[in-house]
């Protein structure tokens, strides 16, 4: 196992060919899937794309959640379109199985992802968009310093729905001023 970073919680590690029946079937997870913005059905040959996908770090970076403890996997999260010219890229992070959100692994992973990202791959810019209807989420983000910068307006459809597609990020400055913040405390 090539595990990339351990936190208390959560263990990121890269993701292996025999993780992707797991993640199939997490993906499949109904109300996950609709505040990510998910809409078609996670196929095999979709998900060894997927996988292939992860394989080339050129302008991604992948990696599976996974509990510590029980060494469960859990969700996914990393940088896709990374253009180091300009230092950034946007973030993803979905806890596909839902037992374990609000208990502290997303904020955990996020913590290990941006210092990764701010501080190794030297980004200066994080990305992130996020389905409105997803308030939870919306606010989580906005928890970790991340801000508005605009809105995809009825951006996203869901459930015979438009809603607002919520563009938000987060730069170095203010990562480093929050980061002290958490260790000067």
């Amino acid at each position: 196992m090539s595990v990339f970073f351990e936190g208390k919680k959560v263990r990121l590690r890269s993701i292996k060919k025999e993780d992707l029946p797991r993640l199939q079937n997490l993906m499949g997870e109904p109300e996950t899937r609709r505040l990510v913005g998910e809409v078609f059905p996670v196929t095999e040959g979709g998900m060894e794309k997927f996988y292939q996908d992860c394989q080339e770090t050129k302008d991604r970076i992948w990696m599976v959640i996974e509990d510590r403890e029980t060494q469960r996997l859990v969700g996914e999260t990393g940088f896709l379109r990374i253009f180091y010219p300009w230092r950034t890229a946007d973030f993803s992070l979905i806890l596909w199985d839902r037992r374990y959100q609000g208990q502290g692994y997303g904020r955990e992973t996020a913590h290990l992802m941006l210092e990764y990202g701010f501080n190794t791959l030297n980004l200066h810019r994080v990305a992130i968009g996020v389905p409105a209807i997803n308030k939870r989420g919306v606010a989580f983000w906005k928890s970790l310093g991340f801000r508005e910068e605009g809105r995809q307006i009825e951006g996203f459809f869901s459930d015979g729905v438009f809603s607002d597609f919520v563009m938000m990020f987060l730069l170095e400055g203010d990562y480093r001023g929050r980061s002290g913040e958490r260790q000067g405390s």
